[in-house]
């Protein structure tokens, strides 16, 4: 359904839209749920069904209002609007778990009249989120406005890769809350190596660690390597760092972490975190080889994450600071 991108009016239509989804059904029947506001920016044209099936995986956990700005390029000025609703099966039983879309096309000549309609669309006094499927938007003049809209920014960085580390920093500095995907796939690496550092046969051996070499797959370090050399930076502060090109094992850049300790025999020291297979990550200590599940995850996974987190995540936003500041490395 097309409609005048004018806000009270798309309200209407979604009041038209639940009216008739409900027509001839229980009063129970279809809970039209909401948690939050999701803006999702996109330049692409054809990611229709993928992005609905993605929004759709995050709606048991995070149902919300879900608005799409979707940015054309037309040789027309071009601003238009739908909307839809997506139901499924709530869990344990016959209830429908319903959250409500609306699409919004334009070209960039009229991104001012999108941020003046996305305004009266957000949910009061609901949290705001930003999702910049394309992340180049966070560079583009003609989009600033919009990121007016929420202090929430979720993006995936892997595109750009570290070119577009200190401008994340610059809008964290500035009061945005940053939310990267890049650095929500470190979280398998992050806590097996937490686990393994507590246990008692290691624990002592933290301050011994003078190296950790980082092995990386392709031309140079991706941005979940670097998120990563930052985070271990903060906890072993004695250590230098060092990339190192390795074979691939598993599908992506980060293949291994090795840990090199300054000990009178270095060769009774051994501590390895490293990629088995796309599945599988394999802790090797002295002793002892541990394997630990760690499947690739889809981007639903890695959204659901995120917004499970209340509040600011300090450890991402430190990390993401440290990326930008010069880390010791090995000679």
């Amino acid at each position: 359904m097309i409609t005048a991108v004018q806000p009270e009016k798309l309200l209407k239509e979604l009041e038209h839209l639940w009216a008739n989804l409900g027509h001839d059904q229980p009063a129970d029947a279809l809970l039209r749920a909401c948690s939050m506001t999701l803006l999702v920016a996109t330049t692409d044209p054809t990611d229709d069904a993928e992005l609905k099936n993605t929004l759709a995986g995050l709606m048991r956990a995070h149902p919300g209002r879900m608005i799409i700005l979707r940015i054309l390029n037309s040789p027309t000025p071009l601003l238009e609007a739908s909307v839809t609703a997506q139901c499924l099966l709530a869990f344990g039983g016959r209830q429908q778990l319903c959250c409500e879309i609306i699409e919004i096309r334009s070209t960039p000549d009229r991104l001012a009249d999108v941020y003046s309609a996305s305004l009266g669309l957000t949910v009061a006094d609901l949290p705001v989120l930003l999702w910049l499927k394309d992340i180049r938007l966070l560079n583009e003049p003609a989009f600033q406005p919009l990121l007016q809209l929420a202090r929430t920014l979720l993006v995936d960085s892997v595109p750009l890769g570290a070119a577009i580390l200190p401008t994340l920093n610059d809008r964290r500095r500035a009061g945005w809350r940053l939310k990267d995907l890049a650095w929500t796939r470190c979280t398998a690496w992050r806590e097996t190596l937490a686990q393994a550092f507590e246990s008692t046969c290691l624990q002592g051996q933290i301050p011994q660690i003078t190296r950790v070499d980082i092995a990386f797959a392709g031309a140079t370090p991706s941005v979940s390597a670097l998120y990563l050399r930052a985070w271990l930076a903060a906890r072993l502060p004695q250590a230098a760092f060092h990339f190192v090109p390795a074979p691939p094992r598993r599908h992506g850049n980060l293949q291994a972490l090795r840990f090199h300790a300054a000990t009178q025999n270095p060769a009774s020291y051994a501590l390895e975190l490293r990629a088995e297979d796309d599945a599988t990550l394999e802790i090797v200590t002295n002793t002892l080889t541990t394997r630990v599940l760690a499947p690739a995850r889809s981007e639903v996974d890695l959204l659901e994450e995120e917004l499970s987190i209340l509040g600011d995540d300090l450890i991402y936003e430190a990390t993401l600071a440290a990326t930008v500041t010069p880390v010791p490395t090995a000679e």
